[in-house]
């Protein structure tokens, strides 16, 4: 099938509006189905058009994917940047404990706020590759974020191979949301938080009165 000649590009608002219906539809049958397991013919009928009018937006389930995986890559990378900038500007050298806090938490809301897609895109990490390699970006943009507050603040930081700190440092934040976000645990989430921040921050740095 030659895509670039069948594959429409939606122009007027209809047209848009039914890629939309295809798109939420597909996210919505990912999260409840799984990838592997949901067909294209059950996104056409979710979305309450004929699976000709899904192929002249879509050529498979995959090129669907890969458009929602292109927005939710888009969406993490604009809130994150924006985070990073407010953060570095008020609390590098304000208070190192609470950028920690501050980043583990928009990082928990950046995952609640599309949880089972996160879950979903987690799940199929090691049988798509460029799943993998999204995700790999995100938290290779939270390390370099990291990075920079270690070198900023390095005569603190009780690691000397600071980049080797980073990985274990994301490592740690990244099973931490984990926790948080998808497991269920008889301690509340806030104390989780806290005390998981509070242990990081010790582990990672000296006390300001030490430097």
């Amino acid at each position: 099938m030659d895509t670039e000649k069948t594959i429409r590009q939606p122009k007027q608002k209809r047209s848009m509006e039914m890629k939309e219906r295809i798109l939420s539809s597909a996210m919505r049958l990912i999260c409840e189905k799984g990838f592997f397991q949901m067909t294209t013919n059950e996104i056409a009928k979710a979305a309450g058009i004929s699976i000709g009018s899904l192929y002249s937006y879509f050529s498979d389930k995959d090129t669907i994917l890969a458009e929602l995986l292109e927005r939710h890559h888009n969406h993490f990378m604009t809130v994150f940047q924006t985070l990073n900038t407010e953060m570095n500007r008020r609390l590098y050298t304000e208070n190192l404990q609470e950028w920690l806090r501050c980043l583990v938490k928009k990082l928990i809301d950046l995952h609640l706020c599309v949880k089972d897609f996160n879950k979903a895109l987690e799940e199929l990490y090691y049988a798509k590759k460029d799943v993998a390699a999204v995700l790999d970006l995100h938290r290779e943009e939270i390390r370099k974020a990291v990075l920079e507050l270690l070198g900023r603040n390095q005569d603190r930081v009780k690691a000397d191979d600071l980049e080797a700190a980073s990985v274990v440092i994301v490592d740690f934040i990244d099973a931490l949301v984990d926790r948080i976000v998808f497991k269920s645990t008889p301690v509340e989430e806030e104390r989780i938080l806290d005390t998981g921040v509070t242990l990081l921050y010790e582990a990672c740095f000296h006390p300001a009165d030490e430097k």
